[in-house]
């Protein structure tokens, strides 16, 4: 790729904003070179904040009109666009690097030698920000893009939680729902690291439901099968992540923490992690508590313990997402609510616009 239209494609990716930064390095090159074509790097820097018709960007750009619209199309087939039907025409917008371009790269389980080359280069230039991170540079986003939301059945029965908090009513509420394949597990076992954790239980909601089953990115299910892979992630011992929105979600995650970045890095650090915690913490009742350990297998963030024959819970470390509520026998687990939870924002528009304005002046023009 020519290195203007790699350097337009970066600055058009920052605007997008999005969990993950987009700062140039070898491996961000390659992995950049691998998604897009270069004509299509050039396209995805002309595009707009907001979305577009083939017809609006080729008068634009004093293009053939058939020609674009199969551009876009194409673009859109990869997962690097988001296309919508409005009134009879198609639009199109770009994708923020996460959520978006990069699990649409590899959530269909495709395994091929460019899945392979997108993982090596995603997992070299993820390394890449976290050392980043480390340094103090504070390259991601200071407001999470996701956030971590209880078992259903294990939220306390009480008038004061919030409907935000509560996952199956989105669903019940979801007009199209897909399913697709868990891009992180899937990539590391493109890479030789595999999990035993199940791959086809994430879910997509809404519009980008019905997007991906158009592009052939995801499979449309109905709410039963929804609420059936719901329950299979969480007898996997799999976490709900979803997006850090209130209205409407855009997707369910069910995360792993040995290969799901958002769970490893709330894992290193449950206060500045890639999803904000739950809105519960897990608190142990004494009296009932027998001190069998059941809950310290089940407990992904080692937040459990056994001290003097009875579990106890580090605050600090507990992401509240109940799945050890449901793992005692005697029911000596509750989850309670959080003092300093975190409310979510509406909707995708304003989170994203949250997000772009904490990130760090430094990463964005790095």
């Amino acid at each position: 790729m020519d290195k203007l239209v790699y350097d337009q494609l970066t600055v058009a990716l920052k605007r997008r904003g999005g969990g993950f930064p987009a700062i140039q390095c070898d491996d961000f090159y390659g992995l950049m070179d691998t998604i897009f074509t270069e004509e299509e790097a050039k396209v995805a820097a002309l595009l707009p904040d907001t979305p577009v018709s083939a017809a609006m960007l080729a008068d634009q750009v004093k293009g053939n009109l058939e020609q674009m619209r199969q551009l876009l199309e194409g673009m859109a087939g990869k997962g690097i666009l988001f296309s919508t039907a409005y009134d009879s025409k198609r639009y199109y917008v770009m994708l923020p690097l996460i959520p978006g371009i990069i699990e649409n790269q590899l959530l269909t389980g495709v395994v091929n030698e460019r899945a392979r080359k997108i993982a090596r280069f995603f997992v070299n230039y993820l390394a890449f920000l976290n050392k980043l991170e480390s340094k103090g540079t504070g390259v991601f986003p200071r407001v999470p893009f996701a956030r971590v939301i209880a078992v259903d059945r294990d939220i306390p029965d009480d008038k004061t939680v919030q409907p935000y908090d509560r996952l199956l009513p989105y669903i019940e509420r979801a007009r199209h729902i897909a399913l697709v394949t868990c891009h992180c597990r899937h990539m590391y076992e493109l890479l030789g690291d595999p999990c035993d954790k199940p791959k086809d239980v994430c879910i997509a909601v809404g519009p980008g439901a019905l997007y991906m089953s158009e592009y052939g990115l995801g499979k449309l299910i109905s709410k039963e099968e929804a609420y059936s892979v719901i329950k299979r992630a969480e007898e996997a011992g799999l976490v709900h992540v979803v997006s850090n929105t209130g209205k409407y979600l855009d997707f369910i995650c069910n995360c792993c923490a040995c290969h799901c970045e958002n769970l490893k890095s709330l894992k290193r650090s449950a206060d500045a992690g890639l999803a904000a915690l739950s809105s519960f913490i897990s608190a142990i009742d004494a009296g009932q508590c027998t001190g069998c350990g059941h809950c310290i297998s089940r407990c992904p963030m080692e937040a459990l313990a056994i001290k003097d024959e009875l579990a106890c819970v580090e605050s600090k470390r507990c992401i509240g997402c109940g799945l050890c509520v449901s793992a005692c026998p005697t029911g000596a687990i509750l989850l309670q609510p959080r003092a300093d939870a975190l409310v979510p924002y509406p909707d995708a528009r304003r989170l994203n616009a949250a997000i772009v304005s904490s990130l760090n002046p430094k990463s964005i023009h790095s």
